[in-house]
């Protein structure tokens, strides 16, 4: 057995004692061991869209990575059926999954002109050998040696049928208080010819803000019922803080300098990118730049191959600031991070050059990314104080519409609603 499959086998083996899919109370974007980077899950080929197909339908979901231990690892996917709270689902595999339960990720490229040795791996599903046959949340699991009980990487990807018709309406709160601050997105569900005997019980709403799931609105309540129509205008209640336009850097060049980058530094076949230091905009007016809302492409601009020509590169972050915070930690947060707050995304603090600093191993590509700051008692997280929010914001907002009927034995979706801050439907 090769060098670097026994590698890899010994990091899944590590890692099994420590994760478990019976440790996992519900499921989320995850990636489990370290030698998995840059993971992906789109509806193909638009790179930056949502994991979102519709039941019926040709549309088809894709997932990539790269394996920085190289070599040819043998991983496998599932899918599996999740409630509207992410649990797992009380149907069986035969209850949702047309053809077989598990497959083989096949498709796989070494990298070539990179200093970093890795392998990239692609799927594309629905396909010929597995499919789904009911709407609802759905995680793909990718797992190695057959063994579904130790994940490498889950992703949430929705799956919906077009049952009701939901009309959406983004504008400022009507609270003076967050006027200039958020957001508020009214909804409402027009349901003609479907026969639902309790809506308030029957129905569930989630809102997104980005396809964010760490924010998302889960709890609301029709506020006002007309037949077959429920009326989800509330004031605040549906108001997401608005944000700023994201920051962002590129590095699909280490040729030259791209946008963002002050220094490029090659030192033992290890490329550092240091990044122009960045400052705290909280009471900055809002500037307007067009941004992808806070995902990331990975490419170059030299070469043909965007996916095993890209090398990965150290990128160096910098905020000056005054002092330290107390009690305060201050991470780099995205779709880079996964939309979560990562010690592998933590800023420390340099009191020689009286400024923050973060690094991160990233494959070249395009980036958006944002500053956010966590109190360690009370676990409290906010962009108040290095971003700050302003209503001009450009965000896209999802309203997930969830079935589940008495005696049902599980969440089907019945409808998904894309808008942004023009009410322009995507």
């Amino acid at each position: 057995m090769p060098i670097i499959m026994i590698a890899t086998l010994l990091v899944v083996t590590i890692f099994s004692r420590a994760y478990s899919t019976d440790d996992i109370p519900y499921y989320q974007d995850q990636v489990f061991v370290p030698n998995i980077r840059t993971v992906q899950l789109y509806v193909d080929p638009i790179l930056l869209s949502d994991p979102v197909i519709p039941l019926i339908g040709t549309a088809q979901l894709k997932l990539e990575f790269d394996d920085l231990n190289g070599g040819n690892m043998y991983y496998y996917y599932t899918i599996i059926h999740c409630n509207f709270d992410w649990t797992k689902s009380e149907l069986s595999e035969f209850d949702y999954l047309r053809g077989f339960r598990e497959q083989d990720i096949i498709n796989f490229e070494y990298s070539f002109t990179s200093d970093q040795t890795y392998t990239h791996y692609d799927v594309t599903f629905p396909n010929e050998n597995i499919g789904v046959t009911k709407s609802g949340n759905y995680i793909l699991m990718v797992y190695a040696d057959h063994n579904p009980d130790i994940p490498l990487i889950t992703r949430r990807f929705v799956v919906f049928s077009n049952k009701v018709e939901v009309i959406t309406n983004v504008h400022p709160p009507f609270d003076a208080r967050y006027t200039q601050t958020h957001q508020e997105i009214d909804f409402t569900i027009r349901y003609n010819g479907l026969s639902i005997s309790n809506p308030i019980t029957d129905i569930k709403v989630l809102l997104m803000q980005n396809f964010r799931w760490d924010n998302a609105i889960a709890h609301l309540k029709p506020l006002f019922m007309k037949p077959y129509q429920l009326d989800y205008t509330y004031d605040m209640d549906n108001a997401f803080p608005a944000g700023k336009e994201f920051r962002y850097f590129d590095t699909r060049s280490i040729r030259y300098r791209t946008d963002r980058v002050r220094e490029i530094r090659f030192d033992k076949r290890q490329t550092e990118v240091i990044l122009f230091p960045d400052e705290p905009r909280a009471d900055e007016p809002y500037l307007y730049h067009s941004d992808i809302n806070g995902k990331f492409l990975p490419g170059i601009v030299e070469g043909f191959n965007q996916k095993a020509e890209p090398d990965y590169t150290w990128v160096y972050f910098y905020l000056p600031f005054d002092y330290p915070l107390r009690n305060t930690s201050l991470y780099i947060f995205g779709k880079l991070t996964d939309w979560k707050l990562s010690d592998e995304y933590l800023m420390h603090y340099n009191a020689d050059y009286h400024a923050y600093e973060g690094r991160a191993y990233l494959k070249q590509g395009y980036y958006d990314y944002e500053y956010l700051t966590a109190e360690k008692e009370t676990g409290n997280i906010t962009n108040d104080l290095l971003e700050g929010d302003s209503y001009e914001a450009e965000n896209t907002y999802q309203v997930l519409v969830y079935l589940r009927t008495f005696g049902s034995r599980y969440d089907e979706v019945i409808a998904y609603k894309v808008t942004d801050t023009f009410n322009r439907t995507r």
